[in-house]
């Protein structure tokens, strides 16, 4: 019988502990693609733009994000363009000059620091409203 009680003592124990709030795989996703598609909105080719502007429309439907929250992450998106890091390669049809690859970096902007830091208190607090 001590077994036994021991056992559920330490199973509610268990249970009773704080746990750990975590976005959904979903929920993540969606809030980095809104950065991919505000980084296109943002950049100065007519179809990257519309393209970025008509994406983070349909995105906007479908998530449950404040208007603040997606602003932070535009705002963020904004800062790194900034920056002024595009992507750029040696352009083969034209030597001695460099093509920027806008769609590389817009979809690798989720990985700059500052971008994913905002993302990810974003699906914190995302989580934790739940």
């Amino acid at each position: 019988m001590r077994p036994f009680a021991l056992i559920l003592c330490l199973s509610a124990a268990a249970c009773s502990a704080k746990t750990e709030h975590f976005p959904s795989p979903a929920a993540l996703r969606s809030m980095e693609h809104y950065a991919i598609a505000s980084c296109f909105a943002y950049q100065g080719q007519p179809y990257l733009k519309d393209q970025g502007d008509a994406w983070a429309a349909v995105l906007v439907q479908g998530m449950s994000l404040k208007p603040d929250d997606l602003a932070k992450i535009a705002a963020q998106v904004k800062l790194e363009l900034g920056k002024g890091e595009m992507a750029v390669m040696r352009d083969e049809t034209n030597p001695g000059r460099d093509k920027i690859l806008p769609v590389q970096y817009c979809v690798e902007i989720i990985d700059k620091p500052g971008v994913r830091e905002v993302l990810n208190k974003l699906a914190a607090n995302s989580a934790i409203r739940g």
